[in-house]
Formats: structure tokens, sequence, C-alpha cells
């Protein structure tokens, strides 16, 4: 079997979730906050890149609110697909899982419908498929499956 997924029916997929006009919860306290929407709204979705997403200890991902969660996920996705490197040179793809891992029932995805939802769960599928061996040495295989089962099973 070949891991293929489209990453153009991806994009269409999400195309009525249009840029919001701010990408980070309004609860987080400002000067963080104000960095974070910094970070985002200097490049096109098409143009970010992981590095755009800081580190796993500092960084917008899962501060994101839920209409930039449904504008970027379709970059996202295609950013955890390939050997991207966030600001601390990690592989974005770990973070993505962990991410995603939190399943459609997380307040962050809500915006998402089944349709969504779907190309979501088969992202994961693929994922798991093209990069299984990098993300079982990197110890996010169970992580992974998790996430999997949670996209799959709404």
């Amino acid at each position: 079997m070949t891991a293929s997924f489209s990453f153009q029916d991806s994009a269409r997929a999400f195309a009525s979730f249009r840029k919001p006009s701010a990408h980070v919860d309004p609860e987080l306290y400002e000067p963080e906050r104000a960095e974070y929407e910094e970070m985002l709204d200097r490049e096109t979705r098409e143009d970010l890149t992981a590095r755009d997403f800081g580190t796993i200890g500092w960084g917008p991902l899962s501060h994101l609110t839920p209409e930039a969660t449904a504008y970027l996920l379709p970059r996202l996705m295609e950013l955890a697909a390939t050997d991207a490197k966030d600001a601390a040179d990690d592989l974005f793809m770990m973070r993505f899982i962990n991410f995603i891992s939190s399943g459609p029932a997380s307040p962050q995805f809500r915006l998402l419908g089944e349709g969504e939802r779907a190309v979501v769960a088969s992202f994961l599928d693929y994922l798991g498929r093209a990069h299984g061996d990098l993300i079982e040495h990197e110890c996010w295989d169970e992580v992974l499956a998790e996430a999997v089962h949670a996209w799959r099973d709404v």
C-alpha cells in the first residue's frame, strides 16, 4: 500500500474557513499573545513555516482560537508531513501529533464539521503509514494511534 494524501483536497475541504482577525486565545496574557499574533500575522497561511510556530515550550499552537485552528489546519498538516523543523530545530511533525491528539472534542476543533474531521482522520492514517518508523523512533506512535482512534470514532 502506498502512503498518499492529497494536500490539494485538504485545502479544498477547509476552503470555507477564512483568515481570522485574531489567531490566539484572547485570554492569554498580553505580552505573549501579542508576540504570537505577530508571528502568525506576518505571513500568508501558505507561506507560514514550522519556525513561525516557535518551539515546543514557547509557541502559539496550543493557544490558537477555533477559527485560527480551522483556517490553519491544512498548512499544519502539510508542515507535519515534511521534514519541517520548528524554531528549536525539532521536527514539527511531533508537535503536530501532540496538538491533534486532543481529538475533535477539544474546543480548538469545535468548528470542524464531519468533512473536515474525516480529512484529519485520513491525514493521520497517512502520517502513520508514511512516517511510522520515524514516529515510532521518536516514541509518538502510541499517541498517534490514540489520535487516529479519536478522529475516526466521531
